[in-house]
């Protein structure tokens, strides 16, 4: 027997999603460095919960729409002119190594192949 659907607390607004107080997750996130765990327990919910409550909600794990998250700021501090390894700091990587995987994963090449992309005019000297 399946348990009935829950109603999520979680809804789109554009390229955000909010729960019914007005929490932005994804700013929640940030704060919480990206640590799935955290912003559970800063919600009130176990892991379990928020996982459930944000795939009704928009199809997708919390860890992936917080590592969708942060390669897309990743992508706005390259264009910002910002470092790589500064940005991988930023962004709560504890290696560079990792940081470098999961851009690669969602844009399909390395984060310094992004900048050249991005950055054509930075030259390195």
């Amino acid at each position: 027997m399946s348990r009935p659907a829950t109603p999520t607390p979680f809804t789109r607004q554009g390229d955000r999603v909010v729960d019914k107080s007005g929490v932005d997750l994804l700013q929640l996130a940030e704060e919480k460095g990206f640590n799935v765990k955290n912003v559970a327990e800063e919600l009130g919910f176990t892991v379990i919960q928020l996982q459930r409550h944000v795939e009704a909600a928009i199809g997708l794990k919390p860890k992936d729409l917080f590592c969708n998250h942060r390669a897309l700021l990743a992508k706005r501090m390259i264009t910002e002119g910002m470092d790589l390894h500064d940005i991988g700091e930023k962004l709560g990587y504890l290696y560079y190594s990792h940081f470098c995987t999961d851009i690669k994963k969602f844009y399909g090449i390395s984060p310094k192949q992004l900048e050249k992309k991005l950055r054509p005019d930075k030259v390195k000297k």
